[in-house]
């Protein structure tokens, strides 16, 4: 399973979900249903996703939003991130590098 596939996983969980705790269950649910080696792809999919948001400017943001950001706590921050849906999860990731891109040379 690619990205593409996982995050068309999500955005099917998403439709009518009332909060992110109910796109767990109903992504939990479509897993369940697809055979071991499909669920063990989408396992990595997700991991791939986290390891691309796992960024200092990133982490910065989670640190500022929730008034403190631990090494567990950026993780739930960054696996709710992904339950908001590809085009956000990719906004948020894209406008934290360049946020610190902008600081930088400033």
């Amino acid at each position: 399973m690619d990205t593409t596939r996982y995050w068309q996983l999500v955005e099917d969980s998403r439709a009518g979900a009332g909060d992110e705790w109910e796109v767990a269950d109903r992504l939990t649910d479509r897993l369940s249903a697809l055979p071991p080696a499909e669920i063990i792809a989408a396992q990595q999919a997700f991991w791939d996703l986290m390891a691309d948001s796992c960024r200092a400017p990133l982490w910065g943001a989670a640190y500022m939003i929730n008034g403190g950001c631990s090494d567990d706590g950026f993780e739930y921050f960054r696996g709710r991130l992904i339950t908001q849906g590809r085009a956000v999860f990719e906004q948020v990731v894209a406008e934290s590098g360049a946020s610190a891109s902008r600081r930088a040379t400033s």
